[in-house]
């Protein structure tokens, strides 16, 4: 199949979510199909991460977002009902240019991650459209309300609103869906879910690939992208809720926040027992060089890439029944699930004091992974997917 890829950011560096499922999805896709990709950017994308792409993709085309469009745009929310994150991404020149390929390079289906890309697409054309809702966003925002400061909670409201609204409309358009697990997915419309296809995510081989043993310079980790709301929260909850209650069990830990673009919040908790990275090339050295990964992550939705890196590389993991429910791991045995600080503090007691307990978690954790979460299998089902829109498509042009 000639796939065309539409994406609101350049998918590398992997630093984000969307840009790794992106990443990774592309490359598999590749080894059979070709691959045009087409995206926005709000930075200047180097020639370096290009050519990353260039490897799987036959065309690459980069639309740069400059501020002055993204602030009339984000402008333009006041006048209108769409999600402020749609506006923000709103470009006519993406829809010129997506009309030009569906026709110059015979596109069998065009495949768009997110709805914020919805106002750019040229349904008109002959083709059939697959959207990637990757989670449920409005039911993400509806969680990270309570977590914004009480001059955040109005816009966060009114975008969760806008957001919900948006995904049942925006899911019409579309012949084939997409989302991450199952439990996303029942947030979602019925009316969405009957096209809907669950393609997890999977993990980098090079996490699962044996790696010497390193010294360890951490006793916790939690990584991800610094800037992303519900990990500041979750980053401000290890330091602030859980430190505390490990101290006054004698207890002085080393803490490791490793991840890019920490907003100001991150940075403030940053001490001679609290390191904040920044951006890392590799963060798996960072993790073989922790005792325990740490992910109490109490907003948010869908699969989290960042548990599945730590738990591919053998480390004992704790996260929160909200993050395990995409997961599935069982407790006890291949994760430890908490939910308050206090848990939080008794499971990472007992797994720093138990080291044949530590070793067999993150041994199990390990191989739970590699069952269940690897790109290759998930992109199978990705491609049968499109298959079955194509073929109906087809049938229906006969």
């Amino acid at each position: 199949m000639n796939i065309l890829v539409a994406l609101s950011r350049f998918p590398y560096p992997t630093d984000k979510g969307d840009k790794l499922r992106a990443f990774y999805q592309i490359k598999e896709l590749s080894k059979k199909h070709t691959i045009f990709l087409l995206c926005l950017s709000d930075e200047v994308v180097s020639e370096q991460h290009v050519s990353k792409l260039k490897a799987y993709c036959t065309e690459i085309k980069i639309i740069g977002l400059n501020k002055k469009h993204i602030y009339l745009n984000l402008f333009s929310s006041l006048f209108n009902k769409a999600p402020f994150q749609v506006n923000y991404f709103k470009n006519s020149e993406m829809r010129m240019i997506m009309s030009q390929w569906i026709y110059k390079f015979n596109i069998d289906i065009v495949y768009v991650q997110l709805i914020r890309l919805v106002e750019n697409l040229p349904f008109e054309e002959d083709v059939p459209f697959f959207l990637d809702y990757m989670d449920a966003l409005s039911e993400g925002m509806y969680k990270r309300i309570k977590f914004s400061n009480f001059y955040q909670k109005p816009f966060v409201r009114i975008e969760a609103k806008r957001l919900k609204r948006y995904e049942i409309n925006a899911g019409r358009l579309f012949q084939g869906h997409s989302i991450i697990t199952n439990q996303d997915a029942e947030f979602l419309p019925k009316s969405v879910q009957k096209n809907m296809s669950i393609i997890p995510n999977g993990v980098n081989e090079y996490y699962l690939a044996a790696a010497e043993r390193l010294n360890k310079k951490y006793d916790l980790i939690f990584t991800g992208n610094m800037g992303y709301h519900p990990n500041i929260v979750a980053a401000q909850f290890i330091v602030q809720n859980v430190l505390p209650l490990l101290a006054l069990k004698g207890l002085n830990l080393s803490v490791c926040l490793a991840g890019t673009s920490p907003a100001a919040d991150v940075l403030k908790l940053k001490s001679d027992q609290v390191c904040v990275t920044g951006f890392v090339e590799d963060i798996k050295p960072y993790i073989l060089e922790s005792r325990m990964f740490v992910a109490p992550l109490l907003s948010g939705s869908g699969l989290q890439n960042k548990l599945l890196e730590a738990m591919a590389c053998g480390l004992p993991s704790i996260t929160t029944s909200l993050a395990n429910k995409a997961l599935g791991a069982v407790h006890g045995h291949q994760i430890y699930i908490a939910d308050t600080a206090q848990e939080f503090a008794d499971r990472i007691e007992y797994v720093l004091k138990n080291e044949l307990v530590a070793e067999k978690i993150g041994n199990e954790g390990k191989e739970f992974i590699k069952r269940h979460f690897d790109w290759s299998q998930t992109t199978v089902l990705l491609e049968q997917a499109f298959e079955k829109v194509v073929e109906k498509r087809v049938e229906i042009n006969q």
